[in-house]
C-alpha cells in the first residue's frame, strides 16, 4: 500500500468533498446536463443525487480520489489543446468532442 502523507490525504479528502458538492449541485440544477458534464450514468447519477450530507463526507474521507480525468485518450486531449479557428470556436469543438465519448459507467 501507498504511505501518503497526511497534508496529501488531507488534499485528497478536500477534493472528494469539493467534487461530490459539485456533483450533486449539477444533477440537480439540471439532470441531462450534470449526467452529460460528469459523465454519469443515469444509476450513477440517482445515488449521488441521494447521498445524505453524512454519506457525502463519509464517502468524501476515502484515500484515494473519486473523480476521473475522463480525457484518457491522448490524441483527444491533444486536439482540445489546441487553438481551433484562433480559438473562436474551441468551447463548441470541446463540446462536441467530448459527447462523442460514452458516459463513465459504475
Amino acid at each position: 500500500m501507498f504511505n501518503l502523507d497526511s497534508a496529501l490525504l488531507d488534499d485528497i479528502r478536500e477534493v472528494n468533498l469539493s467534487y461530490l458538492m459539485l456533483a450533486q449541485r449539477l444533477l440537480r440544477e439540471s439532470l441531462p446536463a450534470g449526467m452529460f458534464r460528469l459523465g454519469f450514468s443515469a444509476d450513477v447519477a440517482d445515488i449521488v443525487l441521494n447521498l445524505s450530507p453524512a454519506q457525502i463526507v463519509k464517502l468524501a474521507g476515502s484515500n484515494s480520489v473519486l473523480c476521473a480525468f475522463r480525457l484518457n485518450d491522448a490524441q483527444l486531449l491533444a486536439s482540445l489543446t489546441h487553438e481551433v479557428l484562433g480559438g473562436v470556436l474551441q468551447q463548441a469543438h470541446s463540446t462536441i468532442l467530448m459527447a462523442r465519448h460514452e458516459p463513465i459507467s459504475a
